[in-house]
């Protein structure tokens, strides 16, 4: 006796609603989806963010902070021995606030995502509000989903991105874009 597949032994009954598996076989099996980058990682060639290790004031995540006084380093953050990490700007205390700022030439559509490799807890910000957060560590680039919130905090012209790290053990290391 036949108990899988998608017609019953006799071939006389579908089992599954062949609209809704075409449906999922499409969104598998379909083009691949467009990816274009905004704001490029360091993972390749590496990008100037300003940062600090010391906790700023209050509104450090907002556009309009002025982080000139911060130090300007290339990205990724780190110590060495970090898997995955391209350490180009050491980072050995607990915490890491890094910024930098990016022109959008409209608004995206469709999902839009950070692409990050962190270790260890991050919180990213989009022009002064929460788009991704995250515990724990990442050993590559991995990508996060930004919150309904984040997405609408992007504007046509120039946006800041704030990311906070916090390190407790281990390795550490930040890049993202």
């Amino acid at each position: 006796v036949e108990v899988n597949g998608l017609m019953t032994y006799d071939r006389e009954v579908i089992k599954l609603d062949v609209a809704e598996t075409a449906k999922w076989h499409k969104a598998l099996f379909g083009p691949a989806p467009e990816l274009r980058e905004f704001l490029p990682t360091s993972e390749k060639t590496a990008r100037k963010w300003r940062f600090t290790t010391a906790k700023p004031a209050d509104g450090w995540e907002k556009a309009e902070f002025d982080a000139t006084k911060w130090t300007e380093g290339e990205a990724g953050f780190g110590s060495a021995g970090t898997p995955g990490g391209v350490i180009r700007t050491k980072w050995g205390v607990t915490d890491i606030w890094i910024r930098q700022s990016f022109t959008l030439l409209e608004v995206p559509t469709g999902e839009v995502l950070v692409r990050m490799h962190h270790d260890e807890d991050a919180e990213v910000y989009i022009n002064g509000v929460l788009a991704a957060k995250t515990t724990g560590w990442t050993t590559d680039y991995t990508e996060f989903s930004l919150t309904a919130e984040g997405r609408k905090a992007l504007k046509a012209g120039t946006n800041t991105i704030a990311v906070h790290v916090k390190q407790t053990t281990g390795g550490q290391y930040i890049d993202a874009g």
